[in-house]
């Protein structure tokens, strides 16, 4: 409802301030000058294109997203909040260029980020809700699409204006197109997995590990890119504090990542030897058989007849449920807790430690 009222007002401001200048003015140039000249005209004008450009983003919500989440909304605000205070600090460096031109050019960027932000927030909820309908995928495929050609204009337009006229504001505008690039690729590669394990009959063991890799270079993208534009304004102007903390989250984001999937292969090499399988003695003395990951029955697979068939080199019969029997063949860990050999190797991707440390 305050939305409606600030908006007719705004409207009603917007047509006065036109009519006005449309009278004093013998031209449709003349009022147009007029209305550039004048501070207060210039203000009531950039604050019902505020108004259209927030009219417009509703009207593509409700197309691509219909109503937003609780959770969504409050991800828009503390991301937009930060994005405005980011660009403030920004705006430091290139106070001399700041004009009618930087304020349309940034209205643009924080609209395309928020778009951005959806997706992303969609494509993660599609992992609690599965049963997604055929107008959900066409909405967001198609988004996916516009956004994508949207950042490649965009980042494409600012890099040629920053190499015809050399350093300039459209620098810092290419930087963040090429972020939003490399967020809305990933974004793709995660929807595209995502449809992959819906499609799956089964559970897709390895879907976590595709997720990671996609974030681990996605995070490498980012940094090299955070790093070019650092040292470019620090050639070209002055150090970037504003930035500063970006370089800092997503180096260290990199590093740990790489850090866990070496310890990740470490701990996953030749798990059949590292992890010996738990006898029927081990469940005796734990007195307990859940697996606290899955906090399903552990039973012991029986490998007797295996074993006899290869002493008497007979050849063993192939059985379709051998792969399903290896997943749930129960492992004991070096400290003695035991887990399903699935749920130890899932476990392993994100943590490198006993789950009941």
């Amino acid at each position: 409802m305050r939305m409606a009222i600030y908006g007719c007002i705004s409207s009603v401001l917007a047509i006065g301030v036109i009519l006005s200048a449309m009278h004093q003015r013998s031209n449709f140039y003349a009022a147009c000058i007029y209305l550039s000249k004048s501070s207060a005209c210039m203000m009531i004008l950039l604050n019902m294109g505020f108004i259209m450009c927030i009219l417009f983003g509703k009207t593509l919500q409700a197309i691509f997203f219909g109503r937003l989440r609780a959770i969504e909304v409050e991800h828009l605000y503390e991301r937009s909040w930060y994005a405005v205070t980011e660009t403030c600090l920004a705006m430091t460096i290139f106070r001399e260029e700041f004009d009618l031109q930087f304020i349309v050019v940034f209205t643009t960027l924080l609209f395309l980020k928020i778009f951005h932000w959806l997706c992303q927030d969609r494509v993660e909820f599609m992992e609690q809700t599965p049963a997604n309908g055929i107008g959900f995928h066409v909405r967001i495929i198609n988004l996916l699409h516009i956004l994508l050609l949207v950042d490649l204009l965009l980042a494409n337009h600012a890099i040629n204006v920053t190499l015809i006229k050399g350093p300039n504001m459209m620098i810092m505008f290419g930087f963040e197109y090429t972020i939003l690039l490399c967020t809305i690729v990933s974004t793709i590669g995660k929807y595209i997995i995502n449809v992959v394990d819906m499609q799956s009959e089964q559970t897709w063991e390895g879907k976590s590990m595709w997720i990671f890799y996609v974030d681990l270079v996605t995070d490498f993208f980012k940094l090299v890119t955070y790093l070019a534009f650092f040292l470019y304004i620090c050639l070209n102007y002055q150090l970037p504090l504003h930035i500063i903390r970006d370089v800092y989250v997503t180096f260290r984001s990199f590093v740990q990542k790489c850090r866990d999937l070496y310890r990740y292969r470490r701990a996953t090499r030749n798990m059949n030897e590292l992890y010996p399988n738990a006898t029927a003695e081990d469940f005796t003395r734990s007195s307990d058989s859940t697996c606290i990951i899955c906090r399903e029955e552990m039973q012991v697979t029986d490998t007797s007849s295996d074993r006899d068939s290869n002493n008497n080199n007979v050849e063993p019969v192939p059985n379709r449920n051998d792969n399903e029997n290896n997943l749930d063949q129960p492992k004991k860990l070096p400290c003695g807790h035991i887990f399903h050999f699935h749920c130890l190797r899932s476990w392993l991707e994100r943590q490198q430690t006993c789950p009941t440390w």
